[in-house]
């Protein structure tokens, strides 16, 4: 998803993908030969020695995935830390015409919503620029990477990737072979009205395209 710049003194990257599980063992050397051939076909050289960081999106009924990345993190400290951030989407669409919007409609629902992204991007950003003693590589994922995981990289690709609500969703709508879910999609709306209208986003458009079809 991103990378500090090459001119940095950090290298630290930001991966984005599904529950990084094996039955029952955390598969920690199979995502590490997946981030090392993406950054690699990205041209970016991945280290060999890091600190990795698992934000798991993921809630009370999936206990049983959960423990399987605590229990490995409490085992091998040294590999890095587990973070759980749940995420939980909208069941609640914003109206389909901006204009019966207001920048204090969109601030209270998106800021005092479960999910929190303005909080969530700026804890993903301080992390991937922080200074340590090892390259820092972070990890957001749901179960099958596609909504919550779509929801929260939907948020990022906006706010610090300069891409579109269109551009986002249709990333998100092809990871797998569906489009990602619409309580999901409805919080990414959201923060991109939040993006507009209290961050002054002004180039963005967020009304869904093709009424919320599956893009091509």
């Amino acid at each position: 998803m991103d990378w500090t710049p090459q001119s940095s003194e950090l290298h630290n990257f930001l991966f984005r993908g599904n529950q990084p599980i094996n039955g029952t063992q955390f598969a920690y050397t199979s995502l590490v030969t997946t981030m090392r051939s993406l950054a690699k076909s990205a041209g970016h050289d991945f280290p060999d020695n890091f600190t990795l960081l698992d934000v798991s999106y993921l809630n009370v009924f999936e206990e049983k995935d959960y423990m399987v990345e605590k229990k490995f993190f409490e085992a091998n400290p040294n590999k890095g830390t587990l973070y759980n951030k749940i995420i939980v989407g909208s069941l609640i669409p914003p109206p389909q015409n901006d204009l019966t919007l207001t920048k204090d409609t969109v601030k209270a629902y998106v800021e005092n919503g479960f999910d929190k992204l303005p909080e969530k991007m700026k804890f993903f950003r301080d992390l991937l620029y922080t200074k340590g003693d090892r390259p820092i590589v972070i990890y957001g994922h749901c179960e099958a990477g596609t909504d919550r995981t779509g929801e929260v990289s939907g948020a990022y690709y906006m706010k610090y990737l300069n891409l579109t609500f269109t551009e986002a969703l249709y990333i998100n709508n092809h990871i797998q072979n569906r489009d990602m879910y619409k309580a999901s999609r409805n919080a990414m709306q959201w923060y991109c009205f939040y993006l507009r209208f209290v961050e002054q986003f002004n180039h963005l458009s967020c009304m869904l395209p093709n009424n919320g079809t599956h893009l091509q």
